[in-house]
């Protein structure tokens, strides 16, 4: 019976052992997928990630800032970190950081004005989108 026993938890262990390195792995994309597919709203800022490395992205976000007839007070294009500040008339400030993070993924912050609007960041971001030629999924 005893015996029985420790064979089975020497299953088990032998189970969990050859598994353990593809769940973290498994969980890891999964993270990933959905953060890429989704908005995050932190303190009137509104983030999300783009499967597109920093040069392509920054050229959709000038992009998007023209679509929007935004006046570019000024920009700052670095491989790793990019800044761009403009005014929405009449006197709206828009400021916008783009960071480079591994696997060419791109993560893009808006902010409109003092407290931040969602309506006009979500809106930025979908004209990013749409110019990067990625289809936008449901309302989050």
């Amino acid at each position: 019976m005893q015996k029985n026993l420790r064979l089975k938890l020497a299953g088990l262990l032998a189970g969990l052992l050859f598994t353990s390195a593809c769940v973290p792995m498994l969980l890891m994309s999964a993270g990933g997928a959905m953060a890429i597919g989704s908005y995050k709203w932190v303190e009137g800022t509104m983030e999300k990630d783009y499967p597109r490395p920093m040069q392509e992205v920054w050229q959709a976000t000038l992009a998007a800032a023209r679509t929007l007839n935004l006046r570019i007070a000024s920009q700052q294009y670095g491989a790793l970190e990019s800044k761009l500040e403009a005014v929405q008339p009449p006197d709206t400030t828009v400021k916008v950081q783009l960071i480079a993070r591994p696997n060419q993924i791109t993560t893009v912050k808006i902010r409109f004005g003092l407290m931040g609007n969602q309506d006009y960041s979500a809106y930025f971001h979908r004209q990013i989108m749409k110019n990067l030629g990625l289809a936008e999924g449901p309302p989050r």
